[in-house]
């Protein structure tokens, strides 16, 4: 893996990647051709995508005729590597799509047409792809460099050949038509986007009477409990004469980074400069399983074991961040473990960083 330096990082971090969001290429004259719904060249698009929505093909990939750039942050673009290399293959996606499925109670011999959004570089879509062995995936991102890592992936399989139709696309403008999909998946995708509502409103039309959208994302509930632990670790550096290390910068950045994103849907006036938008709390979910038209929402923890649930967030961020071979006092550990000793099993239920959110019909 890269090493990332701690001077790159650490504003990066401080609100999660708060900076200007830069441009990308456009799609030019690479795109060969153009992909309409009713285009015979291109069978999986067929009868999916409302009336009037063009496609254009840049390589491997499909790029929405709308597609802009302004909405692409810098991770996902020019340092779509590094993200790739982060994310990929370092967390364990198929016992967590195994979960999800499971959670939703999801029919997977029944699943024969699946919309993963914001896939990345794939790691939740090849998770699907092994899981639901007969189900074609449709594989939906906003950024073509990490659609495109997908698409390279996918072919170099046998197994994967054929089966998952990489998409690029903002999802906050409707692309599909009723009754599209029978599972709508997005592990990680919700925080990031300027309106959550309006983004699943628009696949949530895609789904039949009996689907289900299952999404991972961050719990506010968990991120205020990460708060007070980054403080106390704060403290504790502090106590050593460490209060101005790299790790002592890191919670600082890190408590900022979750106070500028409280109070969803509100937006503040960085909202649209954050990369991490948001955290989610139940009652705003309710509130948005209402607007969808769905039957309900359930909430669940991401970790069915959750014994360390606390201090396996931490270590967790510290990789995210490029700072896993960051030394780590045993005092901080202390800290950190106690916090997973000083909740009971029933609280930290309401209380995980990261849930499982299940909208079901």
């Amino acid at each position: 893996m890269r090493m990332i330096t701690v001077d790159r990082v650490l504003p990066a971090v401080r609100r999660r990647a708060l900076r200007w969001l830069r441009t990308l290429s456009a799609p030019g004259p690479g795109i060969a051709r153009s992909v309409r719904a009713h285009a015979s060249a291109e069978p999986s698009l067929t009868g999916v995508l409302l009336d009037g929505i063009e496609f254009v093909r840049d390589g491997s990939i499909l790029v929405d005729r709308r597609w802009s750039d302004g909405g692409v942050g810098a991770q996902f673009s020019e340092d779509a590597s590094t993200y790739h290399e982060r994310y990929f293959e370092r967390l364990a996606f198929t016992p967590l799509i195994d979960r999800c499925l499971g959670l939703a109670a999801v029919d997977r011999n029944a699943v024969q047409r699946v919309l993963d959004i914001g896939s990345g570089s794939g790691a939740s879509v090849f998770a699907l792809s092994h899981l639901l062995a007969d189900a074609e995936i449709f594989a939906s991102d906003i950024s073509p460099q990490l659609l495109r890592m997908l698409a390279r992936i996918a072919e170099s399989h046998d197994e994967l050949r054929g089966r998952i139709t990489p998409l690029c696309f903002d999802l906050h403008a409707p692309v599909f038509r009723r009754d599209s999909f029978d599972l709508v998946v997005g592990c990680a995708v919700l925080h990031h986007l300027v309106d959550p509502g309006a983004a699943l409103a628009n696949v949530a039309t895609s789904l039949r009477d009996d689907g289900h959208i299952v999404l991972v994302e961050p719990l506010e509930g968990g991120s205020l409990v990460l708060t007070a632990m980054f403080a106390s670790v704060l403290s504790a550096l502090i106590e050593q004469g460490d209060g101005d290390g790299v790790l002592a910068r890191f919670m600082r950045a890190m408590r900022l980074d979750i106070q500028s994103r409280l109070g969803v849907p509100t937006e503040k006036p960085w909202t649209r400069e954050l990369d991490d938008k948001w955290v989610f709390d139940r009652p705003y979910l309710t509130q948005l399983a209402s607007q969808l038209g769905m039957a309900k929402v359930e909430v669940h923890p991401a970790e069915d074991d959750l014994s360390h649930v606390f201090e396996n967030a931490f270590a967790s961020l510290l990789s995210d961040a490029g700072l896993a071979s960051v030394p780590i006092p045993d005092a901080v550990w202390k800290r950190v473990r106690s916090f997973d000793t000083g909740v009971t099993p029933d609280l930290k239920r309401e209380l995980c960083p990261t849930g499982v959110i299940v909208f079901s019909r």
